[in-house]
């Protein structure tokens, strides 16, 4: 063209993937995590972005009358509740709201002690697990995985999310990275500052291990006991 020098001219060589590595797009998969204690709250972000959930899709609460306004525009697919014994709204009531927004959306709860009544209105309102409290986060993490899996089997974006996944991720690098957790656990005898101690609550906090024992009102750093064998 007029005007146009040779070295004006220049190529440049367009690399594509290969179409079975290009990961197909995958529908954001919505959580709602309600319970009082904000290290639960935290626990569990953590652990859902380690399985490669996005954390724009994940969002917390401490009451369940928060979490039903919550569940309006955010529609979850999954709802992790406490039970919520001594508010005017329960855990299961929380869900069957969650359920008028998301019809496909599955949950699992959390519960002191829960008594045999307890345990048996959370089958029946099909609860994927019902987790006593107090509890080791092992347990947690080890409950909430398989309820994943379990899900995954009825809801359909959780199943294309883990399809997903696995199309372009080998086995070894689909093992979820999770937060480290304490090799403790409630009732663990421990030593602190020279003394044999109870370990009452075992916590994950921002990221940080801390530890409540028995009869002290404040939150230790895991670091500063010591597990007695």
């Amino acid at each position: 063209m007029p005007g146009w020098r040779a070295h004006d001219v220049r190529f440049v060589k367009i690399t594509r993937l290969p179409i079975y590595l290009i990961p197909p797009p995958m529908p954001a998969i919505r959580f709602l995590i309600a319970d009082p204690s904000t290290a639960v709250q935290t626990f569990v972000s953590q652990l859902l972005e380690s399985y490669g959930f996005e954390s724009e899709g994940i969002k917390t609460c401490s009451t369940p009358q928060a979490g039903a306004d919550i569940a309006v525009e955010l529609k979850p697919d999954f709802l992790l509740t406490c039970w919520f014994g001594k508010e005017s709204m329960s855990g299961i009531d929380l869900y069957r709201a969650v359920l008028a927004t998301n019809p496909e959306c599955r949950f699992a709860m959390l519960a002191t002690n829960p008594s045999p009544e307890q345990e048996e209105q959370a089958k029946e309102a099909q609860a994927i697990f019902l987790l006593p409290k107090p509890f080791a986060a092992d347990a947690l993490r080890a409950k909430l995985g398989k309820a994943l899996d379990q899900a995954a089997k009825t809801h359909t974006k959780m199943a294309q999310h883990v399809n997903a996944q696995a199309a372009v991720h080998s086995a070894a690098a689909m093992r979820p990275k999770l937060p480290s957790v304490p090799q403790l656990k409630p009732d663990d005898q421990v030593s602190y500052l020279g003394r044999t101690e109870t370990v009452k609550y075992v916590i994950l906090r921002r990221g940080e291990l801390v530890v409540q024992l028995k009869g002290q009102a404040g939150l230790i750093e895991a670091t500063k006991i010591q597990r007695l064998q």
